[in-house]
């Protein structure tokens, strides 16, 4: 069940991480009247300038983070676990 977890949350980093790369590199290719942004389905604005596209794309990128240090740190955890031996504490 733990590797279900670490599956899931890695795969919600990369998701976060494509969406952030997808607005760096949108930036430049947008007309005045701004993008929509929209993450799995969910729309989370429906009218953004070019100006705030960079705040979007870093708090998605910086998002993407999140979930994979939780995932690394479960993984280390349980691999940590199975390093201790129960005969010595």
């Amino acid at each position: 069940m733990k590797w279900f977890g670490i599956l899931l949350l890695t795969a919600i980093s990369v998701l976060f991480l494509f969406k952030g790369l997808e607005l760096w590199s949108v930036i430049n290719h947008v007309d005045g009247d701004g993008i929509s942004i929209s993450f799995l389905g969910f729309i989370i604005n429906e009218h953004v300038l070019n100006e705030s596209i960079s705040g979007y794309a870093l708090g998605f990128t910086i998002a993407s983070i999140i979930p994979f240090l939780v995932a690394a740190n479960i993984a280390l955890r349980a691999k940590m676990k199975k390093k201790i031996d129960p005969k010595n504490i």
